[in-house]
C-alpha cells in the first residue's frame, strides 16, 4: 500500500484538534433517503455527493454505520439543483414541466419557448415521468432567462390561469424539482419555529460564516432567519450563505413576505450605518418587476381582452 503524506498530515491534524474523522451515518443516511425519494437516481446522487454508487446504497440500508466527516457534510449539503446539474442519462421532469408552466403563467406561448431553447412544446402535457438531464439544463436555462421578463400572450396567461399554472414567484430555486414541494402563493407565516435554530442561523450570518448544514430548518423558520437578518442590515448574498439557500431564492422570500432589504453598513455597531444603500438594487429591482408582472397578468385576466388597463401608469419605478 503507497504511503499518503497528505493523508497522515490532515489525520495528524485532526488528532490534535480533536475532530473526528468518522461520524455516525444517522443523519447521511435521512438525508440520502430524503434524496431517493424524490426520485433523484442513486448514480446522479453519487456523482453530486463524490461517493460511489455502491457507498450511497450501502448507507441508505444500514451497512455503513459511520461515514467520513467531509462525507455527511458535503451530502448535508446537496441540493436537487446540485444533483441534476451534475446527474447524467435521465432526471425525473416534475421541475422542468413546473418550469414551463410557470412561464406560460407569464404569458409566455409554447412556440415561444421553443424558439427560446426548451427541447419541446409539448413538455407540459408530457406523461413521463423522467426527461434527458440535457433537456432539463435546456429548460432550466430558458427559465433563468424569462422568468423575470412577462411574455408576449395575454391568451396564454388567459389559458395558465384557468388551468392553474403557479408562476415563477411561486417556487423556490432549492425546491422546483422536489416532487413533494407545493406552491406558495404568499401565505402568512405560522408562528411556530424552533427560535434556537433561528438565533443559530442570525448568529452566523451576523458573523458573516456560512450556513450550519447540521441544522434543518423549516420554511417557517428559513423565513424568520431571514427577517430577522434583513433588519439586521445583512444583503441578500450574506442571507443566503447563512440559511443556505440562493440569493434568488431569498429575494422570493423577501418578497412574497412583505420583507424589507437590508442595507450596506447598516449592522450594529456599523459607523456609517446612517449613511447606508440598498442591497443588491438590481436584483431587488428585477424581483419587483417580476412581481408587477405577476401581478399585471392577473389583473389583465379579469378583464376583458380590448379593455384598457393602463398597466404602465402602475408599474414600480
Amino acid at each position: 500500500m503507497s504511503y499518503n503524506k497528505a493523508w497522515e498530515v490532515g489525520y495528524a491534524r485532526d488528532r490534535a484538534y480533536g475532530r473526528r474523522r468518522y461520524v455516525p451515518a444517522t443523519d447521511t443516511r435521512a438525508k440520502l433517503q430524503e434524496l431517493v425519494d424524490a426520485h433523484v437516481p442513486v448514480r446522479a446522487i453519487a456523482r453530486a455527493s463524490g461517493v460511489s454508487d455502491t457507498a450511497v446504497a450501502y448507507i441508505i440500508d444500514g451497512r455503513h454505520e459511520q461515514v467520513q466527516r467531509q462525507t455527511a457534510t458535503r451530502i448535508a449539503s446537496l441540493t436537487l439543483n446540485d444533483m441534476y446539474a451534475r446527474a447524467s442519462g435521465s432526471v425525473p421532469s416534475v421541475g422542468a414541466v413546473r418550469r414551463v408552466q410557470a412561464l406560460m403563467a407569464l404569458g409566455w406561448r409554447k412556440a415561444d419557448l421553443k424558439a427560446e431553447g426548451v427541447p419541446t412544446g409539448q413538455l407540459v402535457t408530457r406523461s413521463r415521468d423522467l426527461i434527458s438531464v440535457e433537456g432539463w439544463r435546456q429548460v432550466r436555462d430558458v427559465y433563468d432567462r424569462l422568468s423575470m421578463t412577462l411574455g408576449p400572450s395575454q391568451a396564454a396567461r388567459d389559458r395558465a390561469a384557468a388551468r392553474g399554472y403557479p408562476p415563477p414567484l411561486a417556487w423556490d430555486d432549492e425546491t422546483i424539482d422536489d416532487p413533494r414541494a407545493r406552491p406558495q402563493h404568499g401565505e402568512p407565516v405560522e408562528a411556530s419555529v424552533d427560535s434556537v435554530a433561528v438565533d443559530r442561523v442570525v448568529a452566523s450570518g451576523s458573523a458573516g460564516t456560512r450556513c450550519d448544514t447540521d441544522l434543518q430548518l423549516t420554511q417557517n423558520e428559513r423565513v424568520a432567519a431571514i427577517r430577522r437578518l434583513a433588519t439586521r442590515g445583512s444583503s441578500d448574498r450574506e442571507i443566503a450563505e447563512a440559511v443556505g439557500a440562493s440569493k434568488r431564492t431569498v429575494l422570493r422570500l423577501r418578497h412574497r413576505q412583505e420583507i424589507l432589504p437590508g442595507r450596506h453598513g447598516a449592522r450594529p455597531g456599523s459607523a456609517h450605518g446612517e449613511r447606508s444603500m440598498p442591497v443588491d438594487p438590481t436584483g431587488s429591482e428585477r424581483l419587483s418587476r417580476s412581481a408587477w408582472l405577476e401581478q399585471a397578468a392577473a389583473r389583465t385576466t379579469g378583464h376583458a381582452r380590448g379593455a384598457n388597463v393602463g398597466l404602465s401608469a402602475r408599474r414600480p419605478s
